[in-house]
């Protein structure tokens, strides 16, 4: 059985995400804002050790570093990584002007936490994934990211997801050219879009059966060789 770590773990997809990686019989480290929450206590009670609860802020560099030491005591590798943690503010219905209208604290604030975070978990965790032989990071995007030339509902969020894409890219490069050896596979992903508080508006499936085909995907059996690896949870190109 594999170790993993998925953030945002706390509800929506995180949450089936944590869940169903424990049905599995995997080790599961879950990083949530509140420890307290119902769900994931509802989990820890059932599944005891098998499930590692880390209450911090991705954004806070600080808060990751320290969680990342102190669970090298109990954890020597870590096999797959979901970084799902992501806000959304406003909706589609909004009517303002983009650009003189900008909530300039919402828009740093989504780029923190939906690129920083995710940059920032990476960075603390990514030891503990380098001593694993089936080594996995999976993304999670949106296909809010597509730089196609329609639309302009939520700005900001869709800025934060290219420049999730960009940063994926990046440090795949990154592993491709300079570390071949570790074998990690990485894509970024659009989880479909989910019944769960942030995609209320759009919702077509339940997260549970994103969840399905997320693990599909880090299981291996879904595993396309893409050159830019942007794929949504069934394992299929998106475009970009």
């Amino acid at each position: 059985m594999a170790t993993g770590l998925i953030t945002g773990a706390d509800m929506g997809l995180g949450f089936e995400l944590t869940k169903l990686g424990l049905l599995r019989g995997n080790t599961m480290i879950a990083i949530v804002l509140h420890a307290s929450g119902e769900n994931i206590t509802g989990l820890k009670s059932q599944y005891g050790e098998k499930l590692t609860i880390i209450a911090a802020d991705i954004t806070d560099e600080a808060a990751i570093r320290d969680a990342a030491d102190r669970i090298s005591d109990k954890f020597k590798q870590i096999d797959f990584i979901v970084n799902n943690a992501g806000v959304l503010f406003g909706s589609k219905y909004d009517k303002i002007d983009e650009i003189v209208d900008l909530d300039v604290a919402k828009f740093r604030k989504t780029l923190d936490v939906n690129v920083t975070g995710m940059a920032i978990v990476l960075k603390y965790f990514m030891p503990y994934l380098y001593k694993s032989s089936c080594p996995v990071i999976i993304n999670i995007t949106s296909e809010a990211a597509y730089l196609g030339s329609g639309g302009y509902n939520y700005l900001s969020y869709s800025v934060s997801k290219y420049a999730a894409n960009m940063y994926t890219q990046k440090i795949r490069n990154y592993l491709h050219d300079e570390r071949p050896e570790l074998g990690v596979r990485i894509f970024m992903m659009h989880p479909g879009r989910m019944q769960t508080v942030m995609g209320a508006e759009n919702a077509q499936i339940p997260s549970s059966e994103s969840a399905e085909g997320i693990y599909k995907v880090i299981e291996g059996e879904t595993d396309p060789k893409l050159e830019i690896p942007f794929i949504n949870y069934k394992g299929e190109a998106m475009p970009h």
